[in-house]
């Protein structure tokens, strides 16, 4: 009995540190030479965190550090959801909805029993973390139970199905939030503690990173994987699809409500107005446009398009993104007219022309318009912001990284791969009639 006991907690332990990214009990006292180790190395991420934060907060102004924590938090949503959308095959558009559960049940720990437990702490800094360590816990919970109750009557559901119930299942906690007094109402709760840094961002954005990482790989992420590949199929073969997806919901919903809480303390307040649709959809655009399955591909995303928000506040930052937009989109079409290129020089104009027309275009419309431009840069960068999806949907539908990860490996491989040998071997086995189709 006490060796079925004890296999039966090493399996736990194992899902445990597969969800978590964190070492098992088990495999401490299986591998106790290694516990000193693993001590000194999260003593020194922590020390790193801290002497990163005490460097933002003495070379970069506060609009920086917002730009880094913002990036943070988005990291955190947008490889959460890709669990969802990605990993299990899944389309989920209630991101927004679990992440406001996550931050008003925070925001109303905080604000409401927050000062009496704080008060029992001599060090008031200490009470604070203590605090906020409790709030995370309890939005992570909070979301986690809305995540289930969206998964469990979902799952014979699937594609525009399933996205038209998590957007609805959304809007309903919405609306509740809206209708409860002690969280503000429509109005929303201000007056929280300023609780939110950036070692409580970078900390939980590496846990979230590793977590899914080493859920992908695990037992559950290959029947993840099986889901999104064929879920007939893998229910033939054995696979719980059941518990694979709401699985799925129950630990991206966690993430989320955890991204929210730590929103509403930065900002120190929690509005209805923070969690729409609008949103939901931006954490979409980033796992889709990252590749639907990359969790390094949603990271790079998500990170580019915080701080492209903010770069498109300009005409001039417009101008910029819009000439890098252009010369991406050559990048990517050259493969399809390198063999009418290597013909004749009509394979150079084919493959020039629209590059040509949209940067005549840009600086005409810079030069000749530009007080007009000035006068609408709002809806400018929306137009742009606009232009890039619909480009890379259009010549890279797969995402910038599709379903690969960005590693060391990949990179050697790559390089490898671009040695004359290679590109000889390339050119070689290359259609010559291939060069002129595409989108553009």
């Amino acid at each position: 009995m006490n060796g079925a006991r004890f296999a039966d907690f090493a399996v736990h332990s194992r899902f445990l540190i597969v969800v978590s990214g964190i070492p098992s009990p088990v495999s401490l006292v299986m591998n106790s030479r290694s516990l000193p180790a693993k001590i000194a190395l999260s003593a020194a991420v922590v020390a790193l965190l801290l002497g990163v934060q005490a460097m933002l907060g003495r070379y970069f102004n506060e609009y920086v550090q917002q730009i880094v924590l913002y990036a943070g938090i988005n990291i955190i949503l947008a490889v959460s959801l890709n669990l969802i959308n990605g990993i299990t095959g899944q389309f989920s558009l209630g991101h927004a909805g679990f992440m406001a559960a996550g931050a008003y049940s925070a925001a109303a720990f905080t604000f409401y029993v927050g000062p009496q437990i704080t008060a029992r702490f001599q060090n008031e800094a200490a009470g604070s973390n203590v605090v906020f360590i409790v709030a995370l816990l309890l939005s992570a919970a909070a979301a986690g139970i809305a995540g289930l109750l969206v998964g469990l009557p979902s799952l014979r559901l699937r594609g525009d199905y399933l996205a038209i119930v998590t957007l609805g299942f959304g809007q309903i906690i919405i609306v509740l939030i809206t209708n409860i007094r002690e969280v503000g109402g429509a109005a929303g709760m201000t007056g929280l503690p300023l609780m939110t840094n950036f070692v409580w961002v970078a900390a939980l954005m590496v846990l979230c990173v590793l977590s899914v990482r080493n859920l992908a790989i695990s037992h559950l992420g290959r029947s993840m994987k099986a889901v999104r590949e064929d879920e007939v199929a893998a229910e033939a073969v054995g696979v719980d699809t059941t518990r694979a997806k709401v699985l799925a919901f129950v630990i991206s919903s966690m993430w989320a409500g955890v991204a929210g809480a730590l929103q509403a303390h930065y900002i120190q307040s929690a509005h209805p107005g923070s969690f729409t649709f609008i949103r939901s959809i931006e954490v979409v655009i980033m796992v889709v446009l990252g590749g639907l399955g990359s969790i390094t591909g949603a990271v790079v995303t998500a990170v580019l398009l915080t701080g492209l928000t903010e770069v498109l506040r300009s005409i001039t930052g417009a101008f910029a993104v819009g000439l890098s937009l252009v010369l991406f989109a050559a990048v990517l079409t050259l493969p399809r007219y390198r063999s009418a290129m290597r013909q004749s020089a009509m394979g150079w104009l084919l493959w020039l022309r629209w590059p040509l027309l949209s940067g005549v275009a840009l600086v005409a419309g810079f030069v000749f318009g530009r007080d007009w431009l000035e006068a609408r840069v709002a809806a400018l960068r929306f137009v742009i912001y606009a232009l890039i999806l619909i480009v890379l949907m259009l010549l890279r539908p797969q995402g910038l990284l599709g379903r690969g990860e960005l590693s060391w490996s990949s990179l050697r491989r790559s390089r490898s791969a671009t040695t004359p040998e290679a590109e000889g071997a390339s050119e070689r086995s290359e259609p010559v009639d291939e060069g002129v189709r595409g989108t553009l």
